[in-house]
């Protein structure tokens, strides 16, 4: 916790890679995961929030885990936060999963119910952060449950891209600077959550 008073908050909304998960593994040191890189790059001035669950999704409900269902928690993790000077919007990764089945132009949808709750509640200051797309493992198998969904992934970027802008939100394709990793396809290895924080705290910067 930073207990500077002047400190501006940023909250880190997302799933497993906010969470820190460990590709076929548990969960990453604070160090390593990308938030906690983050704190450490922008310094006390700065206090990152971290507030990434496993499998969260925007706004699709897993009937037996209706925890994961985003929108459904935002409102009370915002105000538990607030104030608030910039919110970190990364998810996706799961809402294109087999099960919900849904169109990439769904889930653009469900970042615009999330953006309007967002700056409803908390900020007009949102940083949308597209995922990087699933790849191939190294051994050859696909998770079953993201079998076929790189391709609604890839048209991800550009339509959530478009939203961001209509809601004056910031943007960054983090597919443009990092990968998955090649361990389990999906979620990232500790030299990505590195860049990706160097990546985002170049654009804090200029946004508060």
């Amino acid at each position: 916790m930073n207990i500077k008073d002047s400190a501006k908050t940023i909250v880190c909304y997302g799933d497993s890679n906010t969470w820190g998960r460990i590709p076929k593994g548990e969960r990453y040191p604070r160090s390593i995961r990308w938030p906690g890189v983050l704190q450490n790059l922008l310094g006390n001035d700065y206090e990152v929030l971290s507030e990434g669950l496993n499998g969260r999704t925007f706004v699709a409900e897993d009937p037996e885990a209706p925890q994961k269902t985003g929108i459904t928690h935002l409102r009370s993790i915002l105000k538990t936060n607030l104030p608030i000077d910039l919110v970190i919007v990364m998810l996706g990764t799961n809402d294109v999963k087999n099960i919900y089945n849904l169109k990439a132009e769904d889930i653009a949808k469900h970042l615009e119910q999330t953006i309007n709750i967002i700056q409803l509640e908390a900020t007009k200051n949102i940083l949308v952060v597209c995922p990087p797309d699933i790849v191939i493992p190294e051994d050859g198998n696909i998770d079953p449950r993201y079998i076929n969904s790189s391709e609604t992934m890839k048209k991800l970027p550009e339509l959530l891209k478009k939203v961001a802008e209509k809601y004056k939100c910031n943007f960054i394709n983090a597919g443009d600077h990092i990968s998955s990793s090649k361990i389990d396809g999906f979620h990232l290895d500790p030299e990505m959550h590195k860049k990706l924080a160097e990546i985002l705290s170049k654009k804090i910067v200029k946004i508060i």
